[in-house]
């Protein structure tokens, strides 16, 4: 994935002796389905993942498969594919995303009211 090439400077490492979670410290997020695709190609084109949660974690309340790749400065860029979300965390009713027949569907609007539903308010 190339969101800017610069072919007339070399790399600057922009984060060197930075950690993730420091003030002023971000990167991308994308979410995607097809992570094993996903890594074949950035290997193939010499961006190996960085880390890999290699299959699915678990947070509690959603799960899903997450890893990062590192432009030429270093700017971490990371693929979160979801695998669980929660629709009604009050009486569990959690949705499996891996087991939906066409993945690339949008999600019906009656679910996205229920995660409404359960978000925080201030």
């Amino acid at each position: 994935m190339e969101l800017v090439q610069s072919l007339e400077r070399s790399p600057r490492k922009i984060f060197e002796n930075r950690y993730w979670g420091d003030l002023g410290y971000i990167h991308l997020c994308f979410d995607i389905t097809g992570m094993a695709e996903m890594k074949k190609m950035c290997a193939e084109k010499g961006c190996p993942f960085t880390v890999d949660s290699t299959g699915s974690f678990d947070m509690g309340e959603a799960a899903g498969y997450f890893s990062y790749i590192e432009d030429p400065d270093g700017t971490l860029i990371e693929f979160v594919e979801t695998h669980k979300i929660p629709l009604l965390k009050k009486i569990g009713w959690y949705m499996d995303l891996r087991k939906r027949s066409n993945p690339a569907k949008p999600l019906p609007r009656w679910m996205l009211k229920m995660l409404g539903i359960s978000k925080v308010k201030e």
